[in-house]
């Protein structure tokens, strides 16, 4: 009786080795679009901007062809949340969406920070959270920052 290697063994190697590949691929997307700030989930999203806080709500109110993301950005009591229901560049979805909260910063640089809202998400919203980095850079022409610079000019 010859000794051969099952088929499924083949399937589950090759399998395994292209899920590797994928995640080493969008690794290194992440770091590239996150400046080398993007660390673990649930962290908070921070970016330095030159627009004022009006022109950046104005901006992530406006859909674009070329945006990343399909996303809701809405005001609710005063503050703002951006809904991310899926990436573009896929070719599905899915169901599951996931809340972030916007907040704005101002010192002597201007920031927008972007929290999680529900800790319930953080196990599917990994992967929305690291592609912001790529939305806000495109969109919004931001820096990504590992945190928020508060020492003040004089």
């Amino acid at each position: 009786m010859m000794n051969r290697i099952p088929v499924f063994y083949i399937f589950f190697c090759i399998l395994a080795v292209c899920s590797v590949l994928i995640i080493v691929m969008r690794w290194k997307r992440y770091v590239k679009y996150s400046n080398g700030t993007y660390k673990n989930v649930g962290q908070d999203l921070i970016f330095r901007t030159e627009l004022s806080r009006d022109e950046i709500v104005r901006k992530l109110k406006v859909h674009d062809v070329n945006d990343t993301l399909d996303y809701d950005f809405y005001e609710k009591s005063g503050e703002y949340f951006i809904k991310v229901k899926g990436v573009k560049r896929l070719a599905f979805n899915g169901i599951l969406t996931a809340d972030f909260k916007v907040d704005f910063f101002e010192n002597t640089q201007k920031y927008i920070i972007i929290h999680q809202c529900n800790n319930f998400q953080m196990l599917y919203s990994s992967g929305y959270e690291a592609e912001i980095f790529e939305f806000m850079v495109k969109k919004l022409n931001c820096i990504p920052q590992k945190s928020v610079n508060k020492n003040v000019e004089l």
